[in-house]
Parts: C-alpha cells; sequence; structure tokens
C-alpha cells in the first residue's frame, strides 16, 4: 500500500520575500469568476478566485504532482473499491473550528447535486459511489470497482463546513454573507460580478506557507488590450493570458518580465451530430473534410504568434497519455472537396462557425482564421461570436453547428475531457454532462469505463493512447487543432512561477530579491 504525505517544503514557492512585510498585490484577470459559491459553476474563473478562499483535500503542485491539502495522506482501500483519506488535525477554517471528514463528505455530496448549476463539478467525480465517514479525521470514498484516479478529482472540489454545505444558497458565501468560511489563505471583503474582488490575508491561517501579500485585488480585464495597458501604466502587478502577440514586446521592455508554460490548453472545434435528417455533419466524411482544409501550422505561427503548436489530439507531447504516433493532419485542400464530393456537397457546404469573444487567447482572430481557410476549400462559414454567458450553455446544450471552444488539460489525465464532452450522455453515472454535439460510440464508452477501473498506470495510458485514436482520428469526433501556451507578464518587483493547470494564484507570485 503506497501512502502519501504533506511535505511542506513541496507545497510553496521558495518566497524571497520571507513572508514579511504588508504587501499588496494587484492581479489582471483575463476571465470573470461567476460566483463566489464553490461548488455552483465549474469553470476556469472560479477556480482561480475560489482557491484563495477554499481548500480541497488535495492539491496539484505548479509542476504538476498530486500534493496533500486539507488531507495530510491519503491511500487505496484494501478492497480495491475506493481510497481512505486522513484530514489534517492541524486544518482550520477562517471561524477556527477544525476541518473534519463530516466537511468533506457534506462537500462532496453539495458539489454533485447542487441545483441549478450551469455545470457541474461531476465530470471530476466519475465513478464515485458513495463516503463514508470513519471517524472526524478519516474519509473513506468508495468507488464503483477500482478509482484510480478519483484523487486526481478531489483537487477540485472545494470543502466547507458541512452546516454550510447542508443549507447554503449560492449567494451566501458573498463578502460577508453566513456562508463565506473557509480554510485558505484569504478571505473575501468585496466581491462584484463582472469587476473583481479584494481579498485580505485571513489571520490565523493554519497552512505553513509563507504568504507575502496581505491583500489581492483581483480586477477582471477580459479585453486583450485593457490588459496589458493596466500593466504599462501600473494599475496591476501582473496579467495572465498575455495576449500572444504582445508577449516578445512585453518580455523586452525594461522593467517588465513574461512567463511561458506550453500546453496548458486544448483548442477544439466541436461538431453537431444532433439527429436532423439534413444534417451532413452526422457524415464522417464531412467532419474529416472539416479537420483537412485547417493548416494548423499557420494558425499556430500566425494567429497565434508562435505560442502555440499544432495538434492532432487532446493531451500535448510530453504527458503521459500522449500518442507521437497521433501527429495533426497536414492541411490537403484536394483531398478536403473530394471527401465533400463523395458526401453529396460537391456544390460546397454552409455552416455556422460559433465561439467566444475575449475568452481564450486570440479567440476571435481564431475563429476567422478557421471560417477563410474553410472557405478555399469549398466550405462557407458564417462566423458567430458570443460573450461566453451566452456561448458555454448553447454549447453543452448542443444548440451550434460547429463550435470552437477550449479546455485546460493541465496536469493529470484525460479522463475529465473525455467523460465530459465525448461520453455518452448518462447522468446517472455523470458520463457526458457537457456532451452537446450527440456523439456517442459504446466502443469508447467502453474504453472510458475500463480505464477508469485500472489501476496499472502504464496500462492505463494506453487506453487512453487507443480512446484517443478512436475519438479523434478514426470516428473524428472532434477536430483539435491547437496546444496553446499560457503568458504571464508581471512588473520587475514580482516573479510568478507558472503553472501545468494555467490558473493565476497570489500563493504562486513572490517579491523578487532586491
Amino acid at each position: 500500500m503506497r501512502i502519501f504525505r504533506r511535505s511542506t517544503a513541496a507545497l510553496a514557492l521558495s518566497l524571497l520575500a520571507g513572508g514579511a512585510g504588508a504587501a499588496e498585490l494587484r492581479i489582471g484577470l483575463s476571465v470573470m469568476p461567476t460566483t463566489a459559491d464553490p461548488h455552483f459553476h465549474a469553470d476556469a474563473g472560479n477556480f482561480t478566485l475560489h482557491r484563495h478562499l477554499y481548500e480541497s483535500l488535495l492539491q496539484w503542485s505548479g509542476d504538476g504532482r498530486l500534493l496533500p491539502l486539507l488531507a495530510e495522506s491519503w491511500a487505496p482501500l484494501p478492497s480495491g473499491d475506493g481510497w481512505e483519506l486522513r484530514i489534517d488535525p492541524a486544518a482550520r477554517f477562517s471561524d477556527g473550528t477544525a476541518v473534519t471528514a463530516e466537511d468533506a463528505s457534506a462537500s462532496l455530496r453539495r458539489a454533485a447535486t447542487i441545483a441549478n448549476s450551469p455545470a457541474r463539478y461531476t465530470p471530476f467525480l466519475v465513478g464515485l459511489q458513495r463516503v463514508e465517514v470513519v471517524s472526524p479525521q478519516v474519509l473513506r470514498v468508495f468507488t464503483h470497482g477500482p478509482g484510480p484516479l478519483l484523487p486526481n478529482g478531489l483537487t477540485t472540489i472545494m470543502i466547507v463546513p458541512a452546516r454550510i454545505a447542508a443549507t447554503a444558497q449560492p449567494g451566501d458565501f458573498n463578502p460577508g454573507g453566513p456562508a463565506a468560511i473557509g480554510s485558505g489563505p484569504y478571505r473575501l471583503t468585496e466581491y462584484r460580478q463582472g469587476q473583481g474582488a479584494v481579498l485580505e490575508r485571513a489571520a490565523g491561517w493554519w497552512g505553513r506557507a509563507p504568504l507575502p501579500w496581505s491583500e489581492i485585488r483581483l480586477r477582471i480585464l477580459p479585453h486583450d488590450a485593457a490588459r496589458v495597458a493596466a500593466l504599462l501604466a501600473g494599475d496591476v502587478d501582473l496579467i495572465e493570458n498575455v495576449p500572444l502577440r504582445d508577449g516578445p514586446r512585453l518580455a523586452a521592455t525594461e522593467g517588465l518580465h513574461v512567463a511561458r508554460q506550453d500546453g496548458t490548453r486544448i483548442m477544439f472545434l466541436a461538431m453537431s451530430r444532433q439527429a436532423a435528417a439534413d444534417n451532413p455533419l452526422r457524415d464522417r466524411r464531412v467532419r474529416r473534410a472539416l479537420s483537412l482544409a485547417v493548416n494548423r501550422a499557420a494558425l499556430a505561427q500566425q494567429v497565434m504568434d508562435g505560442a502555440a503548436e499544432p495538434a492532432g489530439q487532446l493531451m500535448p507531447p510530453g504527458r503521459a497519455s500522449h500518442d507521437p504516433a497521433l501527429a495533426p493532419p497536414a492541411m490537403d485542400r484536394a483531398a478536403a472537396r473530394r471527401l465533400l464530393a463523395e458526401a453529396g456537397l460537391g456544390d460546397g457546404l454552409r455552416l455556422t462557425l460559433t465561439g467566444t469573444g475575449n475568452r481564450f487567447p486570440n479567440d476571435t482572430r481564431l475563429l476567422q482564421a478557421v471560417a477563410q481557410m474553410w472557405r478555399q476549400a469549398g466550405i462557407e462559414a458564417e462566423v458567430e461570436v458570443l460573450p461566453p454567458a451566452a456561448f458555454f450553455p448553447r454549447l453543452s446544450a448542443g444548440r451550434f453547428s460547429v463550435a470552437l471552444s477550449g479546455w485546460l488539460t493541465g496536469p493529470g489525465e484525460p479522463n475529465s475531457f473525455l467523460n465530459a464532452f465525448l461520453a455518452t450522455r448518462d447522468a446517472g453515472r455523470g458520463m457526458g454532462a457537457l456532451n452537446g454535439t450527440g456523439y456517442g460510440d459504446p466502443r469508447l464508452d467502453a474504453l472510458l469505463t475500463q480505464a477508469l477501473a485500472t489501476a496499472d498506470t502504464p496500462r492505463r495510458q494506453g487506453l487512453w493512447r487507443q480512446a484517443a485514436r478512436l475519438a479523434f482520428h478514426e470516428d473524428v469526433a472532434m477536430v483539435p487543432l491547437l496546444h496553446v501556451a499560457s503568458l504571464w507578464a508581471m512588473r520587475g518587483g514580482i516573479r510568478y512561477a507558472p503553472r501545468m493547470d494555467s490558473l493565476t494564484l497570489a500563493m504562486d507570485a513572490a517579491q523578487a530579491a532586491e
């Protein structure tokens, strides 16, 4: 039995400032948090806000290692159908009460069942059967058969007191609300949806890592030019999602620094296969034509300014489940036209390409470039740009023809994406929660089910590669376009350690040595 224990040295960036002082850190965020409720909406903007205020049982380090947090250790059950986690006896909420296994159990239940959520956390908890509180410090999570990847998913569920999890409504987590109690290093003092938030260092935080920032100001700047201008003007100290074309210029600017993490996001095309008789996208030849008509190398170099690599699968190079044999398809417009003709569309194809504006790096430019490439292969695409609040519900509901979207690949394995977007919808098992395309293949479902129950890591990685070949090459269920890097820029007095999960956390920022 392998047991993992908390390592204080591995938990935090080595802060040059030594934790002293009363410094303020001003961060320009590109993605708007939609709620202060840590369980209501699984979205990257919310991940950033909530991880300052609340904590999970386990956590990812910036370089992609699974580490303890509220749980000081975790180990597989002897029966092979779950895990036992031991809560750190030192863990405390901001009101001074101890964090217990009952709090963790109630939080897991709330995250999986909360009403009216636009995107629940269930894709991260696939396989979870039940939770058992053994003692105040011992929690057992049982899975349907072996659940080797459940610890990865536990990094996404923030823990709140059980009494709050049982009754709280989303608005109760706003500053001053009865539910605004977490165990994280900061507490929320001001929250204005769409504008930003103010956080102050939590007095008596139980964690061991030094915190150099007494106050964090999160400012929402969704427009690329506005984030860059705010940094240059000194209105913020650190910005995320640096516009890719501005990265070299900012890096060469005196008094500024740029940090980069490659391959943190996959940009992909989701194609509707809803059962309309006249839907040409149900034909694999048409979906393959859409893929072959795209020049991925040009997108990576010209549209993404060299901060991306062509993609032929979900996971980027360097990850364990990446398959070197699945090369990105080379552009072949003649083959695309031939496939369309074989599908009875020799006169061309008309469709709508929908995406977001200012949600992903260069998303609007990417939409326009893909549409232009398609036109050169006889595919007429009307580009539709929607704000994120309108786009994502439409994506999960399948109300589009073709949609351009992105997903943080982050550390870990591809189970969350495959389960959410490509598994046949099964609410009882939490599968296919975001699958709005109508895609479903029993072969892929079987591979996902088998992988989720395979404890042997090399064998499981082989199953993920089989799933990738089936979904992205044989079925062309989705069209991977690019593996995109994440960039941060900061003023000279700040250093930021880039994260594999692309999140922007004040805990990973340090004051630079004089």
